[in-house]
């Protein structure tokens, strides 16, 4: 194609070329290449035989630029470096339009995946990578930033996002309604978050912070608080539910209050953004998410 619209040889044998002049050396340009010298010699021939000129006197053990071989080599190194700096202008640009952030499933679904649309609304050009891992992101920070549940702050430069309160949630069609004690609550189908790794509160500590030290029951137990969602949402149990997180559910009527008890969750989420000097639009983005209410 290079050939064939401006009457140049390959610019794999310019490259060659380049490395070649630059070192005065056939040996050389073949260690940098990773080349036999060989390889070396017969793309330098080509060249000079679609150029019809000689580009180097060959010596015993070295080679010099001819004349023709002096100002080609200023021009194709020219070339050359002009057109890396256009790469690295394209690409640190491209770069500084990209932003990483990490959640946990329900919170990427729940609540990040509509702040995401409205931020487009105004930097549609922005592109947001999105990581999605229902445990803790390992430290240093590999992403821009990320959105994590916490009792403590954390280390690294954060903002709080937001508090959230606790409460049970059911399906509307859920067949216990008739739940007006903690006690009664406690037998009810619970669904357990059985999840390690995260430090979400739990329904023990949940009825241990409203004074209720009974036995709890476990009639659904799972490892994601996606498919604990989807549970209570069938009519198969209770889920604790994150009254601001869940808040879409809520209001479209898929989950709805069992009871009127509810405690203040005792962690907060926070946008964790990793160390180092932000990129423009990784700051634009974060703290634009921090005003979301």
């Amino acid at each position: 194609m290079v050939k064939q619209n401006y009457g140049l040889p390959s610019l794999k044998m310019f490259g060659t070329f380049e490395v070649a002049a630059r070192h005065r050396s056939f040996k050389d340009a073949a260690d940098e290449l990773c080349v036999t010298p060989g390889a070396i010699s017969h793309q330098i021939r080509s060249l000079e035989n679609e150029l019809g000129i000689q580009l180097f006197y060959r010596q015993s053990r070295t080679v010099q630029l001819t004349p023709d071989g002096i100002e080609l080599y200023k021009v194709v190194s020219n070339s050359l470096n002009e057109l890396s700096q256009i790469i690295k202008k394209i690409r640190d640009l491209s770069e500084t339009q990209q932003i990483s952030i990490g959640s946990t499933t329900a919170v990427l679904s729940m609540w990040l995946s509509q702040k995401i649309a409205q931020f487009w609304r105004e930097y549609g050009h922005v592109q947001i990578n999105q990581e999605v891992r229902d445990r803790p992101f390992k430290r240093p920070l590999s992403l821009d930033m990320i959105i994590e549940y916490s009792s403590f702050a954390p280390k690294e430069p954060h903002d709080v996002l937001f508090e959230d309160t606790l409460l049970p949630l059911c399906s509307p069609k859920f067949e216990e309604k008739n739940i007006t004690s903690l006690q009664k609550l406690s037998k009810s189908h619970l669904i357990h978050l059985d999840a390690k790794e995260t430090n979400w509160t739990s329904w023990t500590n949940w009825f241990v912070t409203l004074g209720f030290v009974g036995e709890v029951s476990v009639r659904h137990r799972v490892n994601n608080y996606s498919i604990a969602l989807q549970l209570a949402q069938d009519g198969m149990g209770v889920v604790l539910g994150w009254k601001k997180l869940v808040a879409p559910l809520i209001e479209n009527g898929s989950l709805v209050p069992l009871t009127n008890y509810e405690i203040k969750a005792p962690g907060k989420f926070y946008l964790i953004r990793s160390n180092g000097n932000p990129k423009k639009y990784s700051k634009i983005f974060s703290d634009w998410l921090v005003l979301q209410k």
